[in-house]
């Protein structure tokens, strides 16, 4: 076959990641992105996952690459240039080492030869098996011939700065409890793990449009339902002889999960809420070897897929209030199911999952309670997507499940740091919009319950949409009928919550965009008592909003107490 011929065909191989720096020369495109990875989670992970592989003496899969061939033995990176840098970074800091510290001369230039530089006959001159961005590949140089001078000019520099720093600080951990005689030979065990045991699969496409389609392919949505295929397959392949008990086990958990949810990501997004409470917080494209840090053994395969088989009857029971599970329950604990729903804060699932799981049924009514105070609190205070929400959560999720924390008041204690104060809550309250009608219907009904002095004013209020409405004072489409307010003002302080108020549907359907001179005898007359106080304003303004929303904030404590 001609070279030409072999360009024009999809071809791949699965081979180390160090082959891949030794075999070819590699070039990132000048207008693709810079380097991108942080130290945590990428950089860290990275090493841990080598160190972890190394210890196994098993293989590790990073994934693919995908490359155009250009010159002879020359690829041009699509995909991967994230690992291909940050492996170049760590074989650097062991040539380094190697060089300075334990005068290992000849294997530390067997490094420099067989994966960073190599030398170009037709011009004479060693060139780098790696070549990034024009923005980064000067620094990058400079790193990989341990010439740098650490001097950064872009967001990027800092990167490869710091995953420099990480991988030199990542040697001298691997060797540090070892004598200096034998830190040759466990960094080139190293060196033999990245070449030939830190596998990938090397694709090489014809064109940019051939190339492009597969990076589209390899990360879309449907690897995330494979990576469930790969936990199924693996905990079979352990089962041994008791395969069929497993499978069963299996197919009673899908068969659980695909009856309460067309989602076609829920067994993946259930396998990591439930290893979440068995091991703590745990990320997405880490389930697979979470798995497999659990089962070891033919026994283990069992007891995982039996454990699997009794947490997916309770997930599926915490996205139901009227599942059978809660028979038993306090009426409470329906309720509260419910509110979850309403808000569906996913990093608060698998605490959710573990209480139902584990925990006594009167102590459960209490946590839930206190996570739809908690709740509340977070999304006010727009906190319910960051890792420092994630991992509280899921240690709390696993000290739970782990018989560690037994009742309500040792829940809230654990999650205490967690929790906005009573101020911050507060505070926020006073300036917070939403644009979720479900939500402000829920809040608004609520604080009503608070005002009313009504019981348990945290769970949804009984009430008909057909007959109640969320009513917005200063309409989203005013009309003409507001001169006051410009179009800024109203695409501003329409969502305040306190512009929002609730109505009867057949008042409301009668107001539209009517002026606040016409609604303002409808709010008095209005049985719920947030709706009528409005009409103790003789004009609505921005302040008035403002003062609103600040007596709102007072009851909010109320509602939502922690």
């Amino acid at each position: 076959m001609t070279t030409t011929e072999a360009r024009s065909q999809i071809a791949f191989e699965e081979l180390g990641l160090g082959a891949v720096l030794s075999r070819y020369i590699l070039r990132v495109p000048p207008n693709q992105r810079e380097y991108a990875w942080e130290i945590e989670p990428h950089v860290t992970k990275l090493l841990q996952d080598f160190a972890r592989a190394i210890s196994d003496e098993g293989p590790y899969f990073l994934g693919t690459i995908v490359t155009i061939p250009r010159a002879e033995g020359e690829l041009e990176v699509v995909d991967g240039q994230q690992r291909l840098a940050t492996t170049a970074l760590l074989l650097a800091a062991i040539r380094d080492y190697l060089k300075d510290t334990v005068a290992e001369d000849e294997l530390a230039e067997s490094v420099d030869k067989d994966f960073l530089w190599t030398f170009d006959r037709s011009r004479r001159e060693r060139i780098p098996r790696l070549t990034l961005n024009v923005d980064d590949n000067t620094l990058f140089e400079q790193i990989v011939t341990g010439e740098d001078t650490g001097e950064a000019t872009r967001a990027s520099h800092d990167r490869l700065l710091a995953a420099r720093d990480e991988a030199r600080k990542h040697v001298k951990r691997i060797v540090a409890t070892l004598e200096d005689r034998e830190h040759g030979d466990v960094l080139n065990r190293w060196i033999s793990f990245i070449q030939y045991r830190a596998l990938v699969v090397l694709l090489r496409v014809p064109d940019e449009h051939d190339a492009y389609r597969m990076f589209e392919t390899l990360n879309d949505r449907g690897l995330r339902t494979s990576q469930a295929d790969l936990v199924k397959n693996y905990l079979f392949g352990r089962a041994g002889s008791r395969v069929a008990e497993v499978q069963d086990r299996w197919s009673y958990m899908r068969g659980a999960l695909e009856s309460s949810s067309d989602d076609d990501d829920i067994t993946i997004t259930f396998l990591r809420h439930a290893l979440i409470v068995q091991q703590g917080p745990l990320r997405e494209d880490d389930v697979y070897d979470a798995a497999q840090s659990i089962v070891k053994s033919e026994a283990t395969a069992v007891k995982f897929a039996g454990t699997l088989e009794t947490l997916a009857n309770a997930y599926v029971a915490t996205f139901n209030p009227e599942h059978e599970r809660w028979n038993s329950y306090s009426d409470s604990v329906r309720r509260s199911i419910q509110v979850f729903n309403l808000f569906d804060i996913k990093p608060m699932r698998p605490l959710i999952l573990a209480v139902a799981a584990t925990m006594d049924k009167r102590e459960a009514a209490k946590v839930y309670q206190f996570l739809i105070s908690l709740g509340v609190r977070l999304i006010i205070a727009s906190s319910t997507r960051s890792g420092s929400v994630e991992t509280p959560l899921a240690e709390t999720a696993r000290s739970v499940f782990d018989g560690r924390l037994e009742t309500a008041k040792e829940v809230r204690e654990a999650l205490d740091l967690l929790a906005p104060s009573d101020s911050v809550f507060r505070n926020a309250f006073v300036g917070a919009r939403v644009s979720n009608a479900r939500l402000a219907r829920y809040y608004l009904r609520s604080l009503e319950s608070v005002a009313k002095g009504e019981p348990s004013p945290w769970f949804i209020p009984t009430d008909d949409k057909a007959v109640i409405n969320l009513e917005h004072i200063l309409p989203k489409k005013p009309e003409g009928n507001w001169p006051d307010f410009n179009d800024d003002d109203v695409k501003r302080l329409t969502n305040r919550i306190g512009n929002q108020t609730l109505m009867l549907a057949s008042q409301n359907s009668s107001l539209r965009s009517d002026g606040f001179k016409e609604k303002r005898p409808i709010y008095a007359a209005s049985p719920y008592v947030l709706t009528s106080q409005v009409a103790s304003v003789d004009h609505w303004t921005e302040d008035a909003i403002d003062e609103r929303q600040k007596q709102l904030a007072l009851l909010a404590l109320k509602a939502w107490p922690i």
